[in-house]
């Protein structure tokens, strides 16, 4: 079974098995951190949505395949 795709903002649509971290900055903005497989370092995704609602998408998915939910960091 593939990984559901979700899209962060115009440029990024990832598979939500490839998100290593979620990271909220101090003035608002969300990053999220994946591997795109081609680099060995993890791409950073400024993500238009809340912090709060991308966590509701990824982990309701994560959950329902039998996965840990992701904790988001907040810096």
């Amino acid at each position: 079974m593939s990984s559901p795709i979700i899209h962060l903002n115009r440029k990024y649509h990832v598979e939500l098995d490839k998100i290593i971290k979620i990271v909220q900055k101090k003035h608002g903005s969300v990053y999220v951190y994946f591997n795109d497989g081609k680099s060995e370092r993890p791409k950073i995704a400024i993500a238009k949505q809340g912090l709060s609602n991308l966590l509701m998408v990824i982990n309701t998915s994560r959950v329902m395949r039998g996965q840990k939910p992701i904790l988001a960091i907040k810096e």
